[in-house]
This record gives structure tokens, C-alpha cells and sequence, in this order.
């Protein structure tokens, strides 16, 4: 432990190119962290110093180099420890790591799981999201080293964060056991909810975009709050694929050796997986797999791109076998989870050792698998408070940290029954919950008879003030809000919501910030249908039609509908190219807003006046389509 012997390592050069801020002191300055020489400093301190030395080093030389490129000297060069005490310390370099892994871990775990007292469990996940947030913020190349080369650096390690993560799901499940709103959501949502966190932060980390951190854990509170229970509790009767023995036969050399490659990868490390090893498990001399493969890190590459493809050629045509988005959502889910619990070797390489392959190869399977993102966003309504980007990448990372979990816990096999769990935490802060456990069950979402639906909506706005209808179809917004911008008094905004709501006519939206409300025919603009189904866009389109020719019926019969000479009745039959039919959005869209514009001077006259309910209602409808072809229509 004396470090005045000649072992100590020269100060001249470090060897970082960069400084590198860590818990333990700045690269550039932790050799002079070395205690003075004396009798004064019992063993005990010494050693001490020299580990936080150590450690320090070993999270820069990690940050500078990768874990696999990490040498002794390299940690002995900047700590300024001498080699002789490195060895007194630790026997090698992965028993240092794991050290100051877990360090770290202690460190950092226990102000995220400590308690605050009896704080709402809103208030305490945003402070506790928001602590790991600024942690790994401050400490970018701490956190890469816990959440990325941990894994790389072997299974001690990897256990260590593992635990960690296991230990805040049971806090996530423990606290909502205790809550009202959320005691009934499933199990598995402690699992996931970590998952999403533990995902993008590890995303962020990768890309050296530690900045984003604190307001993406804001984002992900705020996505995980929207979470209720389902209606009903959701049930498995998956049973577990036939798992056949998984042969490497196959038409080319390139794609044996990736088999081989997963086969070798399911019983031992990446770090102890050589080439010679794969060329002998595929039947084929080194040469002929160097002739296909430049190294392991290229192979790894390779067998995550196909692995990625395979799991979206599973996923994608089981999702457009349904028109229906939500049964899609379900059945991309269960092919995804049938594919991966029958080929077990496949299961591991996407779930386990891609994490041995480091931030490139996490890099890599999220490009692989980027398509599901699109499928699980492509419902998303708008006005989320969440952006999208950080929805589908959210929600992907937590259902696969669930299947990593779950295969963990149980096996491969056991991977067939999350199709109706990861259904409905991938569409509950979507669609709610009432639609989202249909979905989960198999079964569409269904709506009232058209008929029905109809006399029900005529029935229930005929009572309700068109200023909040205008309102509710442009955001989601409070109730305060609502009666701001509708200038009625609350206790009629509450009691009309009632209405629309029991109705179906609106959706109620929970949030961070509170309830705030949605009509479900809201202002639909280019981006929204686009993210619909032909038969969606279809069902939307044929309620909002018996509205209009309901209410142009009810006008007639009224006499109102030619009550004014400057009411407009226009049918404008018009031969477009995609230019032309562009141009006419855009000039139908400025008309709207305008529409809007005017309502709100309305409302503001009104008021001024002291005459809020002076006026009468009027109804504005903006109508275009692609026509049926001319042979088929009397239009020209």
C-alpha cells in the first residue's frame, strides 16, 4: 500500500485526450488525490484512496476506451496507484470494475429509492425520475459505464445493475399497490415502467446526448402517469410454442455462421466467444468465415440485423392482416413474442447478448427494429403530451426490457403469453383503457350501432353550447380552460362535459398537470388521418356525414337553414392533379382557422358587452373528397 516505491506510474501523460468528470474527481486530477506520505495515514486510509482513485480511472479510461480496451496500465497511468498496490487491491481489471459498479450503483440507487415521506405517488416518481435524470446528467460517463459497458464487461457486473433494476420495480409496484387510481394495474407494469426509463436513458447515453435527460425523465412522468388499470383483468391463454432443435443449415456460408454465431451466444459470453470457435460450430475454415465476416464486432453487427429482420418480417404482416390498428397492435405482438419463445437462440441474441456487444450494438438492434416503433405510434392521437419520437421509442424499450425480464424469470417459452400484457400497456396512454383491454382481450373495440350512435349524439348537442363543442374539437384542455375559451360559467362546462362524455362523444385524458378533455371528432388535420386505417378513416368520416346531413335535415325542417341570405351553399365539382388537390387543403385550411378566429372575436365582443349568450347557433361545414370515378358519378 506505500505509494512512494518505484512502481508508481510516471505523471507525465495520462493518456486521456479529454477530461472526463467523475464522482471520484476529474481524469486530470485524481493523482493528485494521492494522500502525502507519513506515518499519519493508517492502511485502511490508504487503501481507500487508492480504490476512489482507481475507480475514477476506471470510469474515465471506460469513457475514453470501452471497457474491452481498458488495460491495468491504463488505470495505473491515470490514478497514479502504483501496480504493485493495484494487485493488493484487485486481482485483475473486471474485479476492479465490478467495485466501482458498485459503487456507483449504491451510490445513486439509494437517493432514487429513498422516501420522501407520504408524498401522492405523481409527485414522487417526477422527484424520483428527476434525481436519476440529474445524476446521469452530472455524470454521463458514470452512468454509460453502469447502464452500457456493464453488461460488456461479464455477468458480476451485469448482475449488479440488474439488481438495481429490480429493486426500483418493486418500489414502482410496491408504491402503486398502495394508490387507488393505480392498485389494479398489472404486475408487469413496475417492469415496464423501468424499462422505458432505463431504455431511453441507455439511448441517450450511447449518443452522448446526456443533455436531453432531465426533460425527457418530465416526459416519460408524464407518459407513465396516463397509465389506469384495465377494465378487466387480462389473462394469457397463449400456450408455448413447440421449441424444435435450431439447425444451422442454411443456403450460404454468411447465414450459418450467424446461426452458429446465436447457438454459441445462448451458452456462453460474447467476451469468450471467438471466431475459430464459430467457424468450427458451422462446419467451415476460418478463412471462408473471415471471407464473410471481418471480425466479431462485424459479426455481432450482423447477426443483430438479421435477427431485426426477422423479428419485423413476424411482427409487420400480422399487423396488416387486421384493418383494425389496436387488433393489429395485438397481433404484431403475438407473432413477435410466438417467433422469439420457439426460437430461443434468437430470443437471447435480441434480448441478452446484444447488451454484451455495447452501445454499438444496442445502437444496432434499435435501427433493426425501429418499424415496430412506427406500428405502435401509428394510432396516436394528437395533442399527447409526450412527442412522438419519445412515445414509440418508450414504449418498444419497455416491452422489450418486460421480455427480458420474463425470459430471465421463466424461459423462452414463456414469452408467447405477454402478447396481451405488452398489447395493453403499448395502447392504454393511447386509446385509455376501455379500448386498450378490448384490444389486449382480441376483441375489437366496438362502438354503438350507427343508427343508434347518431339519435344519441343529436340528442345529447342539441343541450350542449356550440362554443364548447368548438372548444373541445381544437385541444385537449381543462375545465377552466374550457370555460375560458367558451365563456361559460364551470358548473355549466362540467355539467355539459357530463353529458358529451356519457355519451362517448369526448375523451377524457389524464395527466400530470390534471384531466383535460377531447372531442373525438377534433380538428383532423393531413397527419392524423394519415396515421389511420382505411376502415378507421371510413368509421370516422360516416359518423361525422350522418352529423352534418342530420343537422342540414333538422335546419330545413326548422326553417333556419335559409334564414339568411348570406348563408353559403356551394357544390363545387373540381378535376385536380395532386398540385391542384394540395392547394385547395390549403386554402380549406385557412378558411377553418379563420373560422376559429372568428368565433373567439365573437366571443370576446360578447363578453365586452356583458352579453355572453347574445346570438344563435350556426353550423359550418367544410367538405372535401376525391369523387368516385366519372363513370361511376353524375359530376360532369
Amino acid at each position: 500500500m506505500v505509494e512512494n516505491s518505484q512502481l508508481v506510474a510516471p505523471a507525465a501523460n495520462v493518456g486521456f485526450s479529454l477530461m472526463v468528470v467523475t464522482p471520484w474527481g476529474n481524469s486530470e486530477a485524481l493523482r493528485e488525490e494521492r494522500l502525502a506520505p507519513g506515518p499519519s495515514n493508517s492502511a485502511e486510509e490508504v487503501g481507500e484512496n487508492q480504490r476512489r482513485r482507481l475507480f475514477g480511472a476506471m470510469v474515465a479510461s471506460v469513457a475514453e476506451r470501452g471497457y474491452a480496451n481498458t488495460r491495468v496500465a491504463d488505470l495505473v497511468e491515470a490514478s497514479g496507484v502504483s501496480l504493485r498496490s493495484f494487485y493488493d487491491l484487485f486481482p485483475d481489471k473486471q474485479a476492479c470494475f465490478v467495485g466501482a459498479v458498485g459503487a456507483l450503483v449504491g451510490s445513486t440507487i439509494g437517493p432514487v429509492l429513498e422516501s420522501a415521506g407520504l408524498e401522492k405517488w405523481e409527485v414522487d416518481s417526477k422527484r424520483r425520475l428527476g434525481i436519476a435524470a440529474a445524476l446521469a446528467a452530472a455524470q454521463p460517463a458514470a452512468a454509460k459505464m453502469c447502464l452500457v459497458e456493464a453488461y460488456v464487461a461479464g455477468p458480476e457486473a451485469a448482475r449488479a445493475v440488474d439488481e438495481a433494476a429490480v429493486r426500483m420495480e418493486m418500489l414502482v409496484r410496491d408504491r402503486l399497490a398502495g394508490t387507488v387510481r393505480w392498485a389494479d394495474l398489472p404486475p408487469e407494469i413496475g417492469t415496464f415502467a423501468i424499462g422505458t426509463v432505463l431504455e431511453t436513458f441507455r439511448a441517450r447515453l450511447i449518443d452522448r446526448r446526456e443533455g436531453q435527460l432531465p426533460a425527457l425523465a418530465h416526459q416519460l412522468t408524464t407518459l407513465l402517469l396516463r397509465y389506469e388499470a384495465p377494465v378487466r383483468p387480462l389473462r394469457s391463454a397463449a400456450r408455448p410454442p413447440e421449441v424444435r432443435p435450431e439447425h444451422l443449415e442454411a443456403g450460404d456460408h454468411a447465414e450459418r455462421a450467424l446461426r452458429a454465431f446465436e447457438a454459441l451466444l445462448t451458452g456462453q459470453p460474447l467476451a469468450e466467444t471467438t471466431m475459430e470457435q464459430v467457424a468450427k460450430r458451422a462446419g467451415m475454415s476460418v478463412k471462408t468465415l473471415y471471407a464473410n465476416f471481418g471480425g466479431r464486432d462485424e459479426l455481432m453487427l450482423a447477426a443483430i440485423d438479421s435477427a431485426g429482420a426477422q423479428a419485423v418480417a413476424a411482427a409487420v404482416p400480422a399487423y396488416r392482416r387486421r384493418p383494425n390498428s389496436p387488433d393489429g397492435v395485438r397481433l404484431a405482438f403475438s407473432a413477435l413474442f410466438g417467433l422469439l419463445a420457439s426460437r430461443p437462440n434468437l430470443a437471447n441474441l435480441l434480448l441478452f447478448a446484444t447488451y454484451e456487444g455495447g452501445g454499438p450494438a444496442l445502437r444496432r438492434r434499435s435501427e433493426a427494429l425501429r418499424p415496430l416503433e412506427t406500428l405502435l405510434t401509428r394510432i396516436a392521437p394528437s395533442g399527447l403530451p409526450v412527442p412522438r419520437a419519445v412515445l414509440a421509442e418508450a414504449l418498444l424499450g419497455g416491452v422489450l426490457w418486460l421480455a427480458r425480464r420474463r425470459m430471465s424469470e421463466a424461459g423462452a417459452g414463456a414469452l408467447a403469453g405477454l402478447a396481451p400484457v405488452s398489447t395493453y400497456v403499448a395502447l392504454a396512454p393511447m386509446l385509455g383503457a376501455e379500448r386498450a383491454t378490448a384490444a389486449a382481450e382480441g376483441r375489437s373495440y366496438r362502438r354503438q350501432p350507427q343508427e343508434d350512435a347518431v339519435d344519441l349524439v343529436h340528442a345529447v348537442t342539441r343541450s350542449i353550447d356550440g362554443r364548447l363543442v368548438t372548444a373541445l374539437s381544437q385541444d385537449a384542455l381543462g375545465v377552466e380552460a374550457l370555460a375560458k375559451e367558451a365563456a361559460l360559467p364551470r358548473e355549466e362546462v362540467e355539467a355539459q362535459l357530463a353529458q358529451l362524455e356519457a355519451a362517448n362523444l369526448i375523451e377524457r385524458i389524464a395527466g400530470a398537470d390534471g384531466v383535460t378533455f377531447r372531442s373525438r371528432w377534433p380538428d383532423w388535420r393531413i397527419e392524423e388521418w394519415e396515421r389511420l386505417d382505411q376502415s378507421e378513416r371510413e368509421a370516422a368520416s360516416a359518423e361525422i356525414a350522418e352529423a352534418i346531413n342530420a343537422e342540414v335535415d333538422e335546419a330545413i325542417a326548422a326553417g333556419t337553414f335559409d334564414a339568411h341570405p348570406e348563408r353559403m351553399l356551394v357544390r363545387m365539382p373540381i378535376w385536380v392533379d395532386e398540385q391542384g388537390w394540395r392547394e385547395l387543403h390549403e386554402a380549406l385550411d385557412l378558411t377553418f382557422d379563420a373560422c376559429i378566429a372568428i368565433q373567439r372575436r365573437i366571443g370576446q365582443r360578447l363578453e365586452e358587452r356583458g352579453h355572453p349568450n347574445e346570438g344563435f347557433p350556426a353550423r359550418v361545414h367544410l367538405v372535401s373528397f376525391e369523387a368516385a370515378p366519372p363513370e361511376q358519378s353524375s359530376d360532369f
